[in-house]
Protein backbone atom coordinates (compact mmCIF):
# COMPACT_ATOMS: atom_id res chain seq x y z
CA UNK A 1 0.00 0.00 0.00
CA UNK A 2 2.98 2.59 1.21
CA UNK A 3 4.78 1.52 -2.38
CA UNK A 4 1.98 2.13 -4.77
CA UNK A 5 1.21 5.81 -2.90
CA UNK A 6 4.51 6.66 -3.07
CA UNK A 7 4.23 5.38 -7.07
CA UNK A 8 1.15 7.28 -7.32
CA UNK A 9 2.73 10.54 -6.30
CA UNK A 10 5.29 10.24 -8.12
CA UNK A 11 3.38 9.76 -11.73
CA UNK A 12 1.30 12.43 -10.40
CA UNK A 13 1.45 15.25 -13.51
CA UNK A 14 2.11 18.85 -11.95
CA UNK A 15 -0.36 21.59 -11.75
CA UNK A 16 -0.67 25.35 -11.66
CA UNK A 17 -0.39 25.30 -8.37
CA UNK A 18 2.32 23.29 -7.92
CA UNK A 19 4.18 25.76 -10.29
CA UNK A 20 3.31 28.61 -8.49
CA UNK A 21 4.65 26.87 -5.15
CA UNK A 22 7.90 26.33 -7.21
CA UNK A 23 8.27 29.92 -7.89
CA UNK A 24 7.48 31.49 -4.09
CA UNK A 25 10.79 29.21 -3.11
CA UNK A 26 13.24 31.29 -1.10
CA UNK A 27 16.63 31.19 -0.09
CA UNK A 28 17.40 29.52 2.72
CA UNK A 29 18.70 30.77 5.64
CA UNK A 30 20.75 29.43 8.28
CA UNK A 31 19.13 30.66 12.05
CA UNK A 32 20.60 33.32 13.63
CA UNK A 33 22.93 34.73 10.81
CA UNK A 34 23.79 37.96 9.38
CA UNK A 35 26.14 39.57 7.69
CA UNK A 36 27.23 43.00 7.02
CA UNK A 37 29.99 45.33 5.25
CA UNK A 38 33.13 46.70 6.93
CA UNK A 39 35.30 49.13 4.99
CA UNK A 40 39.36 49.17 6.73
CA UNK A 41 39.57 52.50 7.18
CA UNK A 42 43.48 52.41 6.91
CA UNK A 43 43.60 50.76 2.86
CA UNK A 44 39.82 51.31 2.56
CA UNK A 45 39.60 47.95 1.71
CA UNK A 46 36.10 46.56 2.12
CA UNK A 47 35.24 42.97 4.06
CA UNK A 48 32.22 40.79 4.56
CA UNK A 49 31.34 39.94 7.89
CA UNK A 50 29.37 36.96 8.38
CA UNK A 51 28.14 36.57 12.18
CA UNK A 52 26.10 33.70 13.93
CA UNK A 53 25.03 34.40 17.46
CA UNK A 54 23.31 31.66 19.29
CA UNK A 55 20.00 31.70 20.23
CA UNK A 56 20.39 30.65 23.36
CA UNK A 57 20.46 32.75 27.17
CA UNK A 58 23.92 34.58 27.43
CA UNK A 59 26.43 33.68 29.62
CA UNK A 60 26.99 36.35 32.51
CA UNK A 61 31.04 36.85 30.67
CA UNK A 62 29.44 37.17 27.37
CA UNK A 63 29.70 34.39 24.87
CA UNK A 64 33.00 33.15 23.51
CA UNK A 65 33.84 34.64 20.09
CA UNK A 66 35.41 31.99 16.76
CA UNK A 67 37.08 34.53 14.39
CA UNK A 68 37.05 31.98 10.91
CA UNK A 69 39.20 33.61 8.20
CA UNK A 70 38.58 32.85 4.53
CA UNK A 71 34.85 33.56 5.86
CA UNK A 72 32.90 33.33 2.46
CA UNK A 73 34.21 29.54 2.26
CA UNK A 74 34.59 28.10 5.76
CA UNK A 75 31.74 30.71 7.86
CA UNK A 76 28.99 28.42 7.61
CA UNK A 77 30.81 24.95 8.03
CA UNK A 78 32.11 26.42 11.23
CA UNK A 79 28.58 28.29 12.76
CA UNK A 80 26.55 25.10 11.94
CA UNK A 81 28.86 22.82 13.65
CA UNK A 82 28.51 25.06 16.62
CA UNK A 83 25.12 25.15 16.88
CA UNK A 84 24.40 21.76 16.33
CA UNK A 85 27.01 20.18 18.76
CA UNK A 86 26.76 23.06 21.71
CA UNK A 87 22.98 21.78 21.89
CA UNK A 88 24.50 19.60 24.87
CA UNK A 89 27.68 21.44 26.00
CA UNK A 90 27.91 19.09 29.29
CA UNK A 91 28.60 15.84 26.41
CA UNK A 92 30.08 17.54 23.67
CA UNK A 93 32.42 19.81 26.13
CA UNK A 94 31.91 22.57 23.18
CA UNK A 95 29.75 25.27 24.45
CA UNK A 96 27.86 27.81 22.44
CA UNK A 97 29.54 30.71 21.13
CA UNK A 98 29.40 33.32 18.64
CA UNK A 99 31.01 32.50 15.01
CA UNK A 100 32.57 35.79 13.14
CA UNK A 101 33.66 35.03 9.86
CA UNK A 102 35.90 37.25 7.52
CA UNK A 103 35.59 37.27 4.01
CA UNK A 104 35.31 39.78 1.00
CA UNK A 105 32.70 41.19 -0.73
CA UNK A 106 31.61 39.45 -4.21
CA UNK A 107 32.29 35.86 -4.01
CA UNK A 108 31.20 32.77 -2.46
CA UNK A 109 34.47 31.01 -2.05
CA UNK A 110 38.33 32.32 -1.54
CA UNK A 111 39.78 35.55 -2.46
CA UNK A 112 43.05 34.74 -3.93
CA UNK A 113 44.25 37.98 -4.21
CA UNK A 114 42.90 39.54 -1.41
CA UNK A 115 43.72 36.36 0.92
CA UNK A 116 48.00 36.13 -0.84
CA UNK A 117 47.31 39.98 0.56
CA UNK A 118 46.04 40.30 4.00
CA UNK A 119 47.45 36.78 5.25
CA UNK A 120 51.53 37.58 4.51
CA UNK A 121 54.21 39.70 5.46
CA UNK A 122 56.00 39.04 1.65
CA UNK A 123 55.99 36.76 -0.99
CA UNK A 124 56.31 33.29 -0.69
CA UNK A 125 59.99 30.84 -0.35
CA UNK A 126 60.86 31.05 -4.17
CA UNK A 127 61.98 27.42 -3.81
CA UNK A 128 58.54 26.53 -2.44
CA UNK A 129 56.62 26.89 -6.15
CA UNK A 130 54.67 29.48 -5.52
CA UNK A 131 51.25 30.20 -7.31
CA UNK A 132 50.91 33.64 -6.92
CA UNK A 133 52.50 36.77 -7.91
CA UNK A 134 54.73 39.27 -5.52
CA UNK A 135 52.38 42.40 -5.69
CA UNK A 136 49.89 40.30 -4.53
CA UNK A 137 51.49 40.00 -1.22
CA UNK A 138 52.56 42.00 1.96
CA UNK A 139 49.71 43.26 3.15
CA UNK A 140 49.81 41.39 6.84
CA UNK A 141 50.27 44.85 8.98
CA UNK A 142 47.82 46.49 7.76
CA UNK A 143 45.41 43.44 8.05
CA UNK A 144 46.29 42.67 11.48
CA UNK A 145 45.87 46.49 12.19
CA UNK A 146 42.53 46.12 10.41
CA UNK A 147 40.99 43.36 13.05
CA UNK A 148 42.60 44.54 16.18
CA UNK A 149 41.56 48.63 15.83
CA UNK A 150 38.04 47.88 13.82
CA UNK A 151 36.93 44.27 13.88
CA UNK A 152 37.08 42.77 17.45
CA UNK A 153 36.31 46.11 19.11
CA UNK A 154 33.10 46.15 16.89
CA UNK A 155 32.37 42.96 18.12
CA UNK A 156 32.83 43.50 21.87
CA UNK A 157 30.94 46.45 21.83
CA UNK A 158 27.83 45.53 19.47
CA UNK A 159 27.68 42.08 21.11
CA UNK A 160 29.08 42.32 24.28
CA UNK A 161 31.42 39.07 24.19
CA UNK A 162 33.49 37.64 26.70
CA UNK A 163 37.09 39.28 26.10
CA UNK A 164 39.06 36.65 27.71
CA UNK A 165 37.79 33.85 25.15
CA UNK A 166 38.61 34.94 21.83
CA UNK A 167 39.66 32.39 19.28
CA UNK A 168 41.18 32.53 15.75
CA UNK A 169 41.10 30.10 12.89
CA UNK A 170 42.38 29.75 9.84
CA UNK A 171 43.18 26.46 6.81
CA UNK A 172 45.94 26.23 4.61
CA UNK A 173 47.53 29.83 3.77
CA UNK A 174 44.90 31.11 6.17
CA UNK A 175 46.62 28.33 9.29
CA UNK A 176 50.31 30.03 8.48
CA UNK A 177 48.47 33.61 8.91
CA UNK A 178 47.45 31.89 12.20
CA UNK A 179 50.76 30.37 13.40
CA UNK A 180 52.91 34.01 12.07
CA UNK A 181 50.04 36.29 14.21
CA UNK A 182 50.51 34.25 17.14
CA UNK A 183 54.51 34.65 17.10
CA UNK A 184 53.71 38.06 16.54
CA UNK A 185 50.78 38.90 18.86
CA UNK A 186 49.84 35.84 21.23
CA UNK A 187 47.64 37.98 23.48
CA UNK A 188 44.98 39.16 20.37
CA UNK A 189 43.29 36.21 21.06
CA UNK A 190 43.34 33.37 23.76
CA UNK A 191 42.58 30.50 21.42
CA UNK A 192 44.26 29.27 17.88
CA UNK A 193 43.40 27.01 15.22
CA UNK A 194 45.68 26.05 12.52
CA UNK A 195 44.68 23.48 9.64
CA UNK A 196 47.00 22.14 7.69
CA UNK A 197 48.97 25.56 7.58
CA UNK A 198 51.10 26.84 4.49
CA UNK A 199 54.12 26.81 6.70
CA UNK A 200 56.18 26.30 3.53
CA UNK A 201 55.44 30.35 2.60
CA UNK A 202 58.08 31.46 4.86
CA UNK A 203 59.35 28.44 7.17
CA UNK A 204 62.39 29.97 8.34
CA UNK A 205 60.67 33.66 8.50
CA UNK A 206 58.14 31.98 11.19
CA UNK A 207 60.92 30.28 13.12
CA UNK A 208 62.64 33.45 13.91
CA UNK A 209 59.66 35.13 14.43
CA UNK A 210 58.79 32.71 16.81
CA UNK A 211 61.93 32.91 19.01
CA UNK A 212 61.99 36.45 19.25
CA UNK A 213 58.34 36.48 20.42
CA UNK A 214 57.55 38.57 24.12
CA UNK A 215 56.80 36.09 26.79
CA UNK A 216 53.07 35.34 27.33
CA UNK A 217 51.04 37.34 30.28
CA UNK A 218 48.14 34.64 30.36
CA UNK A 219 47.56 31.51 29.31
CA UNK A 220 47.26 30.55 25.52
CA UNK A 221 45.89 27.27 23.73
CA UNK A 222 47.16 26.47 19.93
CA UNK A 223 45.51 23.15 18.13
CA UNK A 224 46.98 22.38 14.96
CA UNK A 225 45.83 19.46 12.33
CA UNK A 226 47.12 17.99 9.26
CA UNK A 227 45.62 15.43 7.27
CA UNK A 228 48.08 11.90 6.74
CA UNK A 229 47.64 12.15 3.02
CA UNK A 230 49.20 15.50 2.60
CA UNK A 231 52.62 14.30 2.10
CA UNK A 232 51.79 11.31 -0.39
CA UNK A 233 48.77 10.08 -1.84
CA UNK A 234 46.17 8.79 -0.21
CA UNK A 235 45.21 5.33 -1.03
CA UNK A 236 42.03 6.84 -2.89
CA UNK A 237 43.48 9.09 -5.26
CA UNK A 238 44.73 7.65 -8.15
CA UNK A 239 48.65 8.26 -9.21
CA UNK A 240 47.94 8.81 -12.64
CA UNK A 241 45.90 11.80 -11.77
CA UNK A 242 48.32 13.84 -10.47
CA UNK A 243 51.18 15.54 -12.11
CA UNK A 244 55.14 14.85 -11.44
CA UNK A 245 55.19 18.69 -10.75
CA UNK A 246 52.31 18.33 -7.98
CA UNK A 247 54.32 15.51 -6.49
CA UNK A 248 57.18 17.66 -6.04
CA UNK A 249 55.44 20.35 -4.72
CA UNK A 250 54.19 18.05 -2.20
CA UNK A 251 57.54 16.69 -1.32
CA UNK A 252 59.01 20.31 -0.54
CA UNK A 253 56.41 22.03 1.10
CA UNK A 254 56.59 19.35 3.99
CA UNK A 255 52.75 20.29 5.24
CA UNK A 256 52.92 17.49 7.71
CA UNK A 257 56.70 18.16 9.25
CA UNK A 258 56.43 21.54 9.00
CA UNK A 259 53.27 21.69 11.26
CA UNK A 260 54.58 19.24 13.91
CA UNK A 261 58.13 21.20 14.06
CA UNK A 262 55.90 24.91 14.56
CA UNK A 263 53.89 23.11 16.81
CA UNK A 264 57.11 22.59 19.08
CA UNK A 265 58.21 25.32 18.59
CA UNK A 266 55.76 27.18 19.78
CA UNK A 267 55.51 25.41 22.66
CA UNK A 268 59.09 25.47 23.72
CA UNK A 269 59.12 29.60 23.23
CA UNK A 270 55.79 29.87 25.51
CA UNK A 271 56.44 27.64 28.04
CA UNK A 272 53.40 26.32 30.85
CA UNK A 273 51.39 29.13 30.32
CA UNK A 274 50.74 27.87 26.22
CA UNK A 275 48.35 24.44 26.22
CA UNK A 276 49.83 23.26 22.58
CA UNK A 277 48.53 19.82 20.75
CA UNK A 278 49.46 18.89 17.39
CA UNK A 279 47.31 16.54 15.63
CA UNK A 280 47.39 14.06 12.30
CA UNK A 281 44.29 13.09 10.57
CA UNK A 282 44.94 9.83 9.94
CA UNK A 283 41.82 9.76 7.35
CA UNK A 284 42.40 13.22 5.73
CA UNK A 285 43.89 15.65 3.26
CA UNK A 286 44.41 18.95 2.52
CA UNK A 287 40.58 19.22 1.62
CA UNK A 288 39.10 17.45 4.48
CA UNK A 289 41.01 18.38 7.65
CA UNK A 290 38.41 21.15 8.71
CA UNK A 291 35.59 19.16 8.58
CA UNK A 292 36.88 16.22 9.94
CA UNK A 293 38.92 17.67 13.21
CA UNK A 294 36.94 20.84 13.59
CA UNK A 295 35.36 19.52 17.23
CA UNK A 296 38.56 18.14 18.54
CA UNK A 297 39.87 22.20 17.89
CA UNK A 298 37.03 23.45 18.96
CA UNK A 299 37.23 21.46 22.20
CA UNK A 300 40.62 21.56 23.33
CA UNK A 301 40.96 25.61 22.62
CA UNK A 302 37.24 26.01 24.09
CA UNK A 303 39.30 24.82 27.95
CA UNK A 304 41.58 27.57 27.19
CA UNK A 305 41.49 28.68 31.30
CA UNK A 306 39.43 32.47 31.24
CA UNK A 307 41.59 35.04 33.91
Amino acid sequence: MHDKALRNTSERVPTDSDAEDMRALQALVMPGCRTFALRATETGLRYEIFVYVPEVERPARGFPVIYVLDGNSDFITVAETVRRVSRRPMATGIVPSIVVGIGYPNTTGYNVDRRHLDFTRGPADAGMFPDKATDACGGQAAYVRFLRNQLLPHIQAWLDVDPDRRILLGHSLAGYFVLDLLSQRPDMFNGYISFSPSIWWDRAGLSRTLAAASALVRPIRLYTAVGRWEQQLAPWQALENFSARYHEIRKVRRMIDNAREISGEVGAVFGALAGVRFELGENDDHATIVTAMLCQALRFVGAAPSV
